[in-house]
């Protein structure tokens, strides 16, 4: 018996060591030796929801952990009864606060949650959480078909997610909504449809004469040419005002933003519709988000993706190194094998992935939690919880 189990323990190490994640036998379970402490977040069927789903988190500023969440009345289905809840963590996601609603669109849909800290504001010196998020009146498949329409919206929280503000509409700054029925300011030519947040963190930027910039990764629909692209919309005023970015230049859907030296951006996005496995990656070096930089894409062919959201953050090392994580299921067939990889060169390539978790992996958003410790919550257990794990960063293997 102990030889049948150390032989699986040396079998998993190879097929980590390799990436060949596709082919850990089933029932096979990651080393949990690199795991501090896991917790289950939210669990389907408990407390009023049939479904949770589509995580994000952020640490704010007094030390805490907010998870994120969208809770789904009725069953896992992507349109329905839909609110947003949060839950807090005061001792690095050991355990969880009482979930409490922070968005909802009464019996419809609110969901894609994006939350960030702005750090900047003069008036806020103690810092403000905003909740980006998006409400919906139809299914993505009528909205695609300007059947319903999609609303972008805010809401902050000035006591590190204690209490929050009302909502704020920007639906007309940050999209190209042609709904007249709905609404009759909703009738733009550019006819966009579908819309979504994040979903995950957004980005402030810390560096360049763009620092203290707000950015929302985020995909939408056109009606006329039925796929989505990545973009993302901004603001240099702390909520007052938002721009758009130009579109990436290859379709595309769910994005995650990380900063480039200097205050660039880098987009990261799922590739719904090229069937190429792999992730798009989309760089405006430049930070100015226009038309006069544009965006740089293409597909990145160390990361493997079996079209599924996935997340990145910057981290600095206690050796003050700039590296960059990403999160997300390490299988091009299957949501499974979840797993965190980073890279040394601003994304160009990456290091083979930690498996955190050899099961089920769907959609996934990391944390920094200290200078030694990475969070990452995620979808587990074939979407019947949803899990954090904390887990020191010296674990995640080097690029080659």
């Amino acid at each position: 018996m102990m030889r049948k189990l150390l032989m699986s323990k040396i079998l998993f190490s190879i097929l980590i060591a390799t990436g060949c994640v596709a082919c850990i036998p089933k029932g096979t379970q990651p080393n949990t030796a690199v795991i501090i402490h896991s917790s289950e977040v939210f669990t389907s069927g408990t407390g009023g929801y049939g479904s949770y789903r589509i995580p994000a988190i952020i640490k704010s500023n007094d030390g805490g952990l907010l998870a994120f969440i969208e809770g789904r009345v009725n069953n896992s289905n992507d349109f329905g009864n839909i609110d947003i809840l949060m839950k807090k963590s005061m001792d690095g996601g050991k355990t969880w606060s009482a979930a409490k609603v922070v968005a909802d669109n009464g019996n419809l849909q609110a969901g894609n949650a994006c939350p960030v800290v702005d750090n900047t504001d003069p008036a806020y010196p103690q810092g403000r959480i905003f909740l980006f998020y998006c409400t919906g009146n139809n299914t993505e498949s009528n909205v695609s078909n300007l059947n319903g329409v999609r609303e972008i919206w805010y809401k902050t929280s000035t006591d590190n997610g204690d209490t929050w503000s009302d909502s704020v509409n920007i639906t007309l700054q940050v999209h190209h909504p042609y709904q007249p029925t709905f609404n009759a300011a909703y009738n733009d030519p550019l006819k966009w449809s579908t819309y979504a947040t994040g979903p995950g963190h957004a980005l402030q930027i810390t560096q360049g004469a763009n620092a203290g910039r707000i950015v929302v990764p985020i995909n939408h629909g056109i009606f006329t040419d039925k796929t989505n692209y990545a973009a993302a919309f901004y603001t240099d005023d702390h909520g007052t005002t938002f721009h758009l970015s130009p579109d990436v230049s290859m379709k595309s859907n769910e994005t995650t933003a990380a900063e480039l030296p200097g205050g660039g951006v880098l987009l990261n996005s799922r590739d719904q519709y090229l069937g190429s496995g792999k992730r798009i990656l989309s760089y405006d070096t430049t930070g100015l988000l226009n038309t006069s930089s544009g965006w740089q894409t293409s597909i990145n062919s160390y990361l493997t993706d079996p079209v599924c959201q996935g997340s990145m953050i910057n981290y600095l090392t206690t050796t003050n190194k700039d590296v960059l994580l990403f999160s997300n299921p390490n299988n091009n067939i299957t949501r499974s094998a979840l797993g965190i990889r980073q890279s040394y060169d601003w994304g160009k390539t990456w290091s083979q992935a930690l498996i955190l978790d050899a099961g089920y992996g769907g959609y996934s958003d990391i944390a920094i939690v200290s200078s030694t410790n990475i969070g990452l919550i995620y979808e587990s257990k074939n979407v019947s919880a949803v899990t954090f794990v904390l887990f020191p960063y010296s674990k995640i293997p080097a690029p080659l």
